[in-house]
């Protein structure tokens, strides 16, 4: 990409692009020592806003404070946002899922409530005010924002939203959105790529039954879930010439990865804005914000070989018990396609049912993996049903979570829930923000 302006100088850029096509010809020419025999691992990460007892936003030294001492614990691009990870996990039910995660819950809102803070669980934080976001004080969450701010395509318009709208156009709009992510470990550079191609064709499903971003800068969007279709668009630095190019970093694919060389090409495309040329390998990748991407978390560490499929599609789920069905749909959808060794999807297909799901969650029709146009609910039905046969697959027991994912089906998604709750709060005369508090509370009762 040329033709805009980059806080490296060319050759500095230069420079990276080419440290990253020489680690990620490492890890090729290494391809064989990315063969495992493992059992199904993986690890969980979740992202949360948090807020005072007034709601507004903490500001960044508080959070630092929260997190200080908790070492499964890191900040984000937001000010007052918090990501927690596990560690690898090989669990024998999703019980041990919600277990393990919930002993991080506690430590985190232990350390939030001697604050009188409160972490919330929810994919954007519709109390802030969208004009004093506060980023994170770290080179990287100053350059890379500022970086598609200066370079944002000028055909990106100054409105979003189906009634209410904001303007998208600012790449720190990230610190007001929050996600949880699934880390799957590949038996092998070829595995990976199979589970990243598998996981890009069934997100639109994830995404339809778990919408849950619809409320920013205290407004309705109308849209089920706005997180990806926003970040597209705050980060889209494409000139007018390649506007009809996959080069926005963001979220959709317009085809298939073929193999692990050409998914390194695609990182490779795209600018370094960051310079530290021993890492070039991680920095290109974690810019690389698409639905899925293949990660090499150890890939600095000596004698240790590992590619990991993240799955970034479903945005923070009201409870934790939601968030854990959703997890164990996705595991069980993708250990389902890979043993029953399913066609991939047509990628226009999948692109519809994307934009369908983020855009109307289950108030659609989505195409299913026969390509046949069929309302949402009836196609997540035969989805869940597949998933839970791949749980088995996998040898990971439900005890029952995805019950709560089979009643969405009648009730709504946590978006349509939240709406229900804020709109009748309004109607009762309720304040913008005791309105807001009470379409939060609709998603838990």
């Amino acid at each position: 990409m040329t033709d805009i302006e980059n806080p490296l100088q060319p050759e500095e850029e230069q420079g990276m692009r080419e440290a990253f096509e020489n680690q990620a010809e490492e890890v090729l020419e290494n391809a064989e020592r990315y063969r495992s025999d493992g059992g199904f691992k993986f690890g969980l990460e979740t992202e949360y806003p948090a807020v005072d007892e007034n709601l507004e936003p903490i500001g960044r030294e508080t959070r630092n404070q929260v997190i200080e001492g908790l070492d499964f614990a890191d900040v984000e691009v937001g000010g007052s946002q918090v990501e927690v990870r596990t560690d690898p996990l090989e669990p024998e039910s999703l019980e041990d899922l919600e277990e393990e995660m919930r002993l991080i819950e506690a430590d985190l809102q232990d350390e939030a409530a001697v604050r009188d803070i409160e972490i919330l669980r929810a994919a954007t934080n519709p109390f802030m005010d969208l004009e004093s976001i506060e980023r994170t004080d770290q080179p990287k969450y100053d350059r890379v924002p500022s970086f598609h701010n200066g370079n944002r395509n000028s055909n990106v318009q100054p409105e979003f939203g189906r009634s209410s709208t904001i303007d998208p156009r600012d790449a720190g709009l990230p610190a007001a959105i929050n996600s949880t992510q699934v880390n799957v470990e590949a038996q092998s550079l070829e595995d990976a790529v199979e589970k990243a191609n598998f996981t890009y064709m069934i997100s639109p499903f994830l995404s339809a039954i778990s919408g849950n971003a619809r409320f920013m800068d205290g407004k309705d969007l109308g849209f089920s879930d706005v997180r990806m279709p926003l970040w597209e668009k705050s980060h889209d630095v494409r000139t007018d010439e390649q506007l009809g190019e996959e080069t926005i970093p963001v979220g959709k694919v317009d085809s298939y990865f073929e193999d692990t060389q050409d998914y390194f090409s695609r990182v490779s495309d795209l600018p370094f804005v960051l310079q530290e040329e021993e890492a070039a390998l991680d920095i290109g990748i974690g810019t690389f914000w698409k639905d899925t991407r293949i990660k090499f978390p150890d890939f600095y560490e000596e004698d240790s070989y590992e590619a990991v499929v993240e799955s970034r599609i479903v945005s923070t789920q009201p409870t934790l018990q939601d968030e854990i069905a959703m997890h164990g749909f996705y595991l069980g959808r993708l250990a389902y396609a890979q043993e029953e060794d399913e066609e991939l999807m047509d990628i226009e297909k999948v692109n519809r049912n994307r934009y369908n799901a983020m855009h109307n969650g289950l108030d659609t029709r989505l195409y299913d993996t026969d390509g046949e146009l069929q309302d949402a609910t009836e196609v997540l039905q035969d989805e869940l049903e597949k998933a839970e046969i791949g749980l088995e697959y996998a040898g990971i027991k439900d005890p029952g979570y995805m019950d709560a994912l089979y009643d969405r089906l009648d009730s709504g998604t946590p978006s349509d829930l939240m709406a229900e709750g804020f709109h009748e709060a309004r109607t009762e005369g309720k304040t913008r923000k005791e309105s807001l508090a009470e379409g939060l509370d609709r998603q838990v009762r």
